[in-house]
């Protein structure tokens, strides 16, 4: 009994943590089109391609996923891998975070892109330890900085999109992480 439930287990691990395949979802013009915007003037948007996000929080199975999330962090030991995990994962909560909004379902959506900002801090604080050590990939920083203002934009088209001032303070909270993280990567240039 016990050995067919480790087996099991072993074999949703296996399934979920292998299978790393990258499928990209672009923003469509129709999506940033339909933000209200404040300003009169057209800002140019942010050129970075998002990921597709995959099992969303409502979903009975989205456990799974956090805990494959956990298992690869765990057991990642190279720091640039890290930075790079941290950041997938963020920009695929900020994705989940805009699916969810769209279908209404607002709390989780707060929430699941305040976690992945909180991703996209960790992965600015692993970046400046790796410049510390001088290790830097070329390129890995400016990765980042872009993410971080294709993030800032999207929270912020939502926000523009909220009537509810709660839901506008807790969206300008994860803004806040955002900037944070933007500080972050500034350091470690």
């Amino acid at each position: 009994m016990i050995r067919r439930l480790f087996i099991a287990i072993f074999c949703l691990l296996f399934i979920f943590i292998f299978p790393q395949v990258s499928v990209y979802a672009v923003l469509s013009k129709t999506t940033e089109a339909s933000i209200p915007s404040i300003t009169l003037t057209p800002t140019p948007s942010v050129e970075y391609t998002l990921p597709y996000p995959g099992i969303l929080p409502d979903s009975p199975l989205y456990f799974l996923k956090v805990l494959r999330d956990h298992i690869l962090l765990f057991f990642t030991k190279d720091s640039v891998r890290k930075v790079q995990l941290n950041l997938l994962f963020s920009d695929k909560r900020l994705v989940m975070g805009q699916q969810l909004w769209d279908k209404n379902e607002y709390n989780l959506s707060i929430d699941t892109i305040t976690k992945g900002e909180k991703y996209l801090l960790t992965a600015a604080v692993e970046l400046n330890d790796i410049k510390k050590t001088g290790d830097l990939p070329p390129g890995l920083a400016d990765k980042l900085d872009l993410a971080a203002k294709k993030h800032e934009e999207i929270i912020n088209g939502i926000n523009a999109n909220s009537n509810d001032k709660n839901y506008s303070k807790r969206l300008l909270d994860a803004l806040g992480v955002t900037h944070q993280a933007i500080q972050q990567i500034a350091a470690s240039r």
